[in-house]
């Protein structure tokens, strides 16, 4: 039961720097957006108001330095961790995710959310409307594909993760709801 639990806060853990950078942006954007206000050859926005320089920027260096956060606790956490279980590699290569590869995670996140606004443009999804696969898992997709050269988890890591990534935007965006942080709870 221990190994188990210790296998979802891993993947938690290997999931936190591009779930940060991917949420500070709704904190700290705003200004300039990416696209500049410029529309795609079919006449609608490239990617809309809601992804901006200042969020892109601020979201990889807060996710980065979530990265630096952990690379800084692992070797504390491996004794505690190895109390309750016997800390396989695989966990351990999970716990020791280092700072290249939180930046990489970080700039795949968004990356991947600039890449799905810029589907639900294409298909008339109005910037802030709902679109579920684009908004909850194409980050996280992404993130993992940028961070592929530097990491390579076991898909038991990968599935977890792309599974509570799930629930977490669902809370996290109710949340940021609820605060006024978002127009919508979606």
């Amino acid at each position: 039961m221990y190994e188990e639990l210790a296998i979802f806060e891993l993947s938690i853990w290997l999931g936190l720097s591009a779930w940060f950078a991917n949420a500070i942006p709704v904190i700290g954007g705003g200004g300039r957006p990416i696209d500049g206000g410029r529309y795609f050859r079919d006449g609608r926005r490239i990617l809309g108001d809601g992804k901006t320089i200042r969020g892109f920027v601020i979201g990889v260096c807060f996710g980065t330095f979530t990265g630096v956060v952990q690379f800084l606790a692992a070797p504390h956490l491996r004794p505690i961790l190895a109390q309750y279980v016997m800390v396989t590699p695989e966990m351990d290569y999970v716990l020791s995710i280092g700072v290249p590869a939180t930046f990489l995670m970080s700039m795949g996140a968004l990356t991947g959310d600039a890449i799905g606004s810029f589907i639900k443009r294409r298909i008339h999804v109005k910037s802030g409307d709902p679109s579920p696969f684009l908004d909850q898992v194409g980050f996280i997709i992404m993130a993992l594909i940028f961070a592929f050269p530097l990491m390579a988890p076991s898909p038991i890591f990968v599935m977890i993760l792309i599974i509570t990534t799930l629930g977490i935007h669902w809370v996290s965006n109710i949340l940021s709801y609820l605060a006024g942080l978002k127009k919508n709870p979606w």
